[in-house]
């Protein structure tokens, strides 16, 4: 729900500068799934690893599975980001011919993408901490990465930087999100390795 409402109150701020950034940032999210959903994809299929090793108490296993999967979560990330960045007007121009679109999705796209080589670290921590039974901590992580942060400061980057601001958005929330996760799931992982 909270993602619908930031989509929205992200277009009803773009609208202000235009039809072409609201049409860019449609084509954007759509490209910007395929990195996300990878990396969330990985994150998700390795939960029952986390939830079996923990529940045998296997710590080492957990830990050695949590850090392949992050490896394996930036490699992919870093690799269509990559991909992404060096193919970015193909990409856009896939979805639209119209100039002015393409002007603005591309350098929406290369905003976007600052958080794609990292934003599996994300996942990776929220469902360690679910698997462990602290799914408080990582639902809200979830809220505040798809509204309450992101809302607020879509406002705030508006106000201040004009367009580039609202642009660079998702990616300062995503990277405030990836490190708070890391400093949460540091504390949860210290209190079950001292069992």
């Amino acid at each position: 729900a909270l993602m619908c409402v930031s989509t929205i109150v992200l277009n009803l701020i773009l609208v202000a500068y235009g039809n072409a950034p609201v049409a860019a940032i449609g084509i954007v999210f759509k490209a910007n799934m395929f990195i996300t959903f990878l990396q969330m994809g990985l994150a998700n299929g390795v939960q029952p690893i986390f939830g079996y090793s923990y529940g045998a108490g296997d710590i080492k296993r957990f830990a050695d599975t949590e850090r392949f999967t992050k490896l394996c979560c930036f490699v992919v990330g870093l690799a269509a980001t990559a991909l992404y960045f060096f193919l970015r007007k193909p990409i856009i121009g896939l979805f639209v011919g119209d100039s002015g679109v393409i002007t603005y999705g591309v350098q929406m796209l290369i905003a976007y993408m600052l958080s794609g080589p990292f934003i599996g670290f994300l996942f990776v921590n929220m469902n360690c901490m679910q698997s462990v039974g602290n799914s408080f901590p990582a639902t809200i992580l979830s809220v505040m990465r798809q509204g309450l942060l992101l809302i607020p400061l879509l406002y705030l980057l508006n106000a201040c930087m004009g367009l580039n601001g609202v642009i660079y958005g998702q990616a300062f929330t995503d990277y405030a999100a990836v490190i708070l996760s890391a400093v949460l799931w540091r504390r949860i992982r210290r209190r079950i390795e001292r069992r």
